[in-house]
């Protein structure tokens, strides 16, 4: 059974606002914070670098909405040829806004996605004027699951009106598809009709499993890419993303987007250039090895304090339900932070059904704050209550 997301059940303010209010108490009790997914900035040497060279030759003007030509070629070279042309955004949550307005003007009216989601999908889904459904993951210890045919049963019914928005790998749960599970999502797109939105955020941090078949997907002629600067090049700040779309909805995206930010800034672009050419894949699978160690090495922490944690395939965090919880809702992560000086993430605007006090870890901090959050983890009382009565 599929579940409805009400697009106001919540003020966007409170699922936006959650971050802020859990890094403001991270900084009151000189927590460690692994409630946000901010990168490690592991490039910011070469960012400053690119920007100090580029500033003398950038204009600050508008620039073409579709972003520049050189940045644009630089990101078609990131994926497989023949894949249509980037259009540049102002990062990668823009371009899933950008398309999914191109999709509503074109008669889409229901977006699916699996749950837990990305706090900000909601939100995304009301702004287009689409209604929302969810299928669930199956979390156990092991690592998160998808079932297909669950998937498939959701997605019959919304026939050419439907959009399944997938990242792989997943935010919050880590989940990455299986070669055998992205044939069957294309063998539905082909059979139903439905779009395919992918939010590929996370496309270089995969511990396990295939990369996306881009392009057997985009054979569909119902498949977007969305992706950007924020995770791969630790930029999150920066908000230059993009999307590869079929011809029409690109032109339609584009016309959201100028209607959103109009055009990302030439310095910007002309500095993203130089990095893209500067990372290559071997550097970028270098800070992926990097971050699965950190992922280990907390999951283990976690593990040795009495949590019940979802080994993650990909992506940045750890999901994990501490021991002995004696409450939902967002204290039990304020009971830890107060108990143990670690910041996790309360995932209550990740779900719409009843769930489990899943807390969202985060490794992308650094080597140190890894090793001292699991210091702190080990050596505290995780399980006491420190609240009144």
């Amino acid at each position: 059974m599929s579940t409805s997301t009400s697009t106001s059940a919540e003020p966007d303010s409170q699922v936006v606002g959650v971050y802020q209010r859990m890094t403001a108490l991270a900084a009151e009790h000189s927590a460690i914070n692994l409630s946000q997914g901010i990168p490690e900035p592991v490039y910011d040497t070469e960012w400053r670098a690119a920007l100090a060279a580029e500033v003398s030759l950038a204009h600050f003007q508008y620039t073409p909405s579709a972003g520049t030509p050189r940045l644009r070629e630089s990101v078609a070279g990131l994926y497989p040829d023949g894949l249509p042309a980037p259009v540049i955004t102002s990062g990668c949550t823009e371009s899933l806004a950008a398309v999914l307005l191109g999709l509503a003007d074109d008669g889409c009216d229901t977006v699916l996605w699996l749950e837990p989601f990305y706090s900000y999908y909601p939100g995304l889904a009301r702004i287009a004027g689409m209604d929302a459904r969810s299928v669930p993951i199956e979390l156990a210890e092991t690592a998160p699951r998808l079932d297909m045919d669950r998937l498939a049963a959701e997605l019959a019914p919304l026939g050419r009106r439907g959009v399944l928005l997938l990242n792989s790998p997943h935010n919050p749960t880590g989940l990455v598809l299986g070669s055998d599970e992205w044939t069957a999502v294309r063998e539905l797109v082909d059979r139903h009709g439905c779009h395919l939105v992918i939010d590929d955020v996370y496309r270089d941090f995969r511990y396990r499993g295939p990369a996306v078949p881009y392009a057997a997907l985009m054979e569909t002629g119902r498949t977007t890419v969305a992706g950007g600067v924020s995770k791969s090049y630790a930029a999150a700040g920066l908000r230059l993303g993009w999307l590869l779309a079929p011809d029409r909805l690109a032109r339609r995206a584009e016309t959201a987007h100028m209607h959103l930010s109009n055009c990302a800034p030439d310095l910007l672009q002309r500095a993203a250039v130089r990095l893209l050419a500067e990372v290559d894949p071997m550097r970028l699978a270098r800070t992926a090895q990097s971050y699965r160690r950190k992922r280990d090495h907390l999951l283990a922490a976690l593990t040795d304090s009495g949590f019940t944690a979802s080994v993650p395939d990909g992506g940045h965090f750890v999901m994990a339900v501490p021991p002995e919880i004696r409450s939902w809702g967002p204290e039990p992560a304020v009971d830890l932070l107060r108990n143990t000086g670690v910041c996790a993430l309360p995932l209550d605007h990740f779900f719409t059904r009843p769930h489990a006090p899943w807390l969202r870890f985060s490794f992308g901090v650094s080597v140190g704050q890894v090793e001292e959050a699991a210091r702190r983890l080990r050596r505290a009382p995780t399980a006491r209550d420190t609240r009144d009565g």
